[in-house]
C-alpha cells in the first residue's frame, strides 16, 4: 500500500526541560499538571479527520488525507492557545509528505521536514508552514480551493519570507493578557538570557502587529547606563 501524503504538524514545548527539573527540584507536579490541562484540548478531537500523539515534549497532529488544510489550522490555533492559557509556549512545523501511523506504528516523511522546520525556522513560539504547502494556493494546486477561507480567516501571516499560523487572530486580546502574565511571571530569570527574551519580545510584536490597536508594551524597552 501506497503511503499517503498528509498534512503533519509537529509542536515542541518550549523549556520542557528547565520545567521538569524545576517540578524534580521542588517535589512537585505543576509542570505535569498545566502539561494535562493543555493536552486535554486534544480529546475532543473528531480522529477520523485529525490524529495526535503527544509524546514527552513533543505533539503531533496530522490531518486525514482527505481533510481540509483549514482545519488543520483552525486546530492548531486552539492548541496554541490552550497551552499559552497554561503559561507555556509552543513552537512547531507543519509538512506536507507521506505519513502513516497504525497503532504504535508510525512511518513518516512528514516528520522530519516539520521537525527541521520547528528546530531552524520557527525559532520562537510559532508554527512555521513549509514553503511548498504555500505553493499549493497558487494556480490550479492542491490548496487552491481553499485560498479564499485562508484569506477571509486571515489563517497565515508571513514574516521574513517565513509564513506561519496566525494563531492570535480573533483573540488578540486573551493572548497579550496571557503573554503579558508569562512575561512578568519569568522577567527575573530572564535577566541576562537573550535568547529565552527573544521568544517573549517576538511574541509581543506579533501580538501588536496583529491586533490592530495600540497596546502598551510590557516588555522593557533600550535604557541609557547612568552610572
Amino acid at each position: 500500500m501506497t503511503v499517503p501524503y498528509t498534512f503533519v504538524a509537529l509542536l515542541d514545548v518550549l523549556g520542557y526541560r528547565s520545567k521538569i527539573d524545576a517540578d524534580r527540584q521542588r517535589a512537585s507536579e505543576d509542570f505535569k499538571t498545566k502539561l494535562e490541562a493543555a493536552l486535554a484540548i486534544l480529546t475532543g478531537l473528531n480522529e477520523t479527520e485529525i490524529s495526535y500523539q503527544a509524546i514527552s515534549d513533543t505533539i503531533i497532529i496530522a490531518n486525514h488525507p482527505s481533510a481540509r488544510f483549514c482545519d488543520l489550522l483552525r486546530t492548531l490555533k486552539r492548541v496554541h492557545l490552550a497551552f499559552l492559557q497554561q503559561g507555556l509556549f509552543l513552537r512547531g512545523g507543519i509538512a506536507f509528505a507521506p505519513h502513516f501511523k497504525s497503532g504504535p506504528i508510525t512511518y513518516s516523511h512528514a516528520l522530519p521536514v516539520a521537525y527541521q522546520l520547528e528546530q531552524t525556522q520557527a525559532v520562537y513560539p510559532r508554527i512555521v508552514i513549509d514553503s511548498n504547502i504555500i505553493e499549493m494556493f497558487s494556480g490550479d494546486g492542491k490548496l487552491s480551493a481553499e485560498a479564499g477561507d485562508i484569506q477571509s480567516e486571515q489563517l497565515i501571516c508571513v514574516e521574513n519570507g517565513i509564513y506561519f499560523v496566525n494563531v492570535a487572530h480573533g483573540n488578540a486580546d486573551e493572548y497579550y493578557e496571557l503573554a503579558r502574565a508569562i512575561y512578568l511571571e519569568e522577567e527575573s530569570a530572564l535577566h541576562g538570557r537573550e535568547h529565552e527574551l527573544a521568544k517573549h519580545r517576538w511574541l509581543q510584536n506579533y501580538i501588536a502587529a496583529i491586533s490592530g490597536v495600540a497596546r502598551e508594551p510590557y516588555i522593557r524597552s533600550l535604557e541609557v547606563f547612568s552610572p
